[in-house]
């Protein structure tokens, strides 16, 4: 029986003896759990963009408390937080999306939860932009009839091609270029990216935008476009969208200024930003803004004075293999990288003390020039 109508059952069962503050009060969590809400007092761990690398993934999840060795949950009521960006750079996103699906089912029956957030590269992949598939993922997704459906692929992209344009003939040459872009396991890659097959649907099932607790969980970013929507309107927009049900100008699953594509918050000057930033933490009823998308210093990046936290620290080998978590308990906000756990900055004034402190564990260029500039 789904969790959801036990719970309901249960409580019609107990209504005669539940005052009516207490039975709307168990009601209003129950419906916040069921819409991507959560108000519970446990920890939560969020990460951010993988990038098809598998091993790293299960590393971090590990360092972070979530995952014992064989990928099993550990966490207990924890709730667990992945901003998107799962495929794309490197090779293991099915053994990935199979681990997120696996880890869902686990932490539901401990009492946690897992939050997996829909990135800007899940949306190209469900589009068909493959600008940045590894050919390690085709290669995951062959089987025995992969000559087979590459074929009718190929057959069927001669009849759009030849509809469109009478006068066109598939040449050898084409076929050779053609068979060169699309090899074994392509088809099979689209077909699992369909807002049908097994990546694109559960995809769908997952929101871009999720609060949990008091703090605020998104891919890219919230823009001032999107102030005026509630988390609700936003989902539901962009799993339209992904459906297939596209508006005439670019949606929010595929402009700059969705939630998905949206890097403002992380590299708009701040002191032009912070009346927005604002505005973001009023209109969501939130205390922090926590974002990935935009790799850069090897670390959990704060900004804003720490109301906004950017935490695509670049986990994948593709971006230097830095693995770094969040992790929030008892209002406090941790970064959570090379066994160590330091306190994230709550204003403007800790933010040097918290960059030397991190150079000192993850010492990339790119966070030594900034802590540079910080410097008096």
């Amino acid at each position: 029986m789904n969790v959801f109508r036990l719970v309901f059952r249960l409580l019609i069962e107990m209504q005669p003896t539940l005052s009516r503050g207490l039975l709307a009060l168990i009601l209003s969590l129950v419906v916040g759990v069921a819409h991507g809400q959560s108000n519970s007092p446990s920890p939560i761990v969020a990460v951010g963009d993988i990038h098809g690398d598998y091993d790293n993934f299960k590393k971090v999840l590990t360092d972070a408390g979530l995952i014992d060795r064989r990928g099993n949950w550990i966490a207990g009521d924890t709730r667990f937080v992945q901003l998107g960006d799962l495929p794309d750079r490197g090779p293991d996103t099915d053994k990935i999306i199979a681990q997120m699906q696996k880890l869902q089912r686990q932490a539901t029956k401990e009492g946690g939860a897992v939050f997996a957030l829909i990135g800007n590269h899940e949306a190209m992949n469900i589009y068909g932009d493959l600008r940045y598939v590894h050919p390690g993922e085709y290669e995951a997704l062959k089987g025995r009839n992969s000559r087979r459906l590459r074929s009718r692929y190929y057959d069927a992209e001669i009849v759009r091609l030849t509809v469109a344009d009478e006068s066109f003939v598939a040449s050898d040459v084409f076929e050779k270029q053609w068979l060169q872009k699309h090899p074994l396991g392509y088809a099979e890659h689209r077909i699992a990216w369909s807002p049908e097959g097994k990546f694109g649907s559960w995809v769908m099932a997952n929101n871009a935008i999720a609060k949990v607790g008091r703090t605020l969980f998104l891919h890219g970013g919230v823009s001032p476009k999107l102030l005026d929507m509630s988390i609700d309107e936003i989902n539901n927009q962009v799993r339209r969208e992904l459906g297939g049900d596209l508006p005439t100008e670019l949606g929010l699953s595929e402009a700059d200024d969705g939630p998905l594509w949206y890097s403002g918050l992380a590299s708009n000057d701040e002191q032009h930003e912070p009346a927005h930033v604002d505005a973001v933490l009023a209109a969501f009823d939130v205390d922090r803004i926590v974002i990935g998308h935009t790799p850069g210093l090897g670390t959990i990046v704060p900004r804003f004075g720490g109301k906004v936290l950017i935490i695509d620290a670049g986990i994948s080998k593709y971006y230097g293999s830095h693995l770094a978590s969040l992790r929030i308990e008892e209002g406090n906000y941790f970064t959570v990288q090379n066994g160590e756990k330091v306190l994230l900055p709550s204003n403007s004034s800790q933010m040097l003390a918290y960059f030397e402190r991190m150079a000192q564990e993850e010492p990339t260029q790119a966070l030594l020039n900034h802590l540079e500039g910080l410097r008096p």
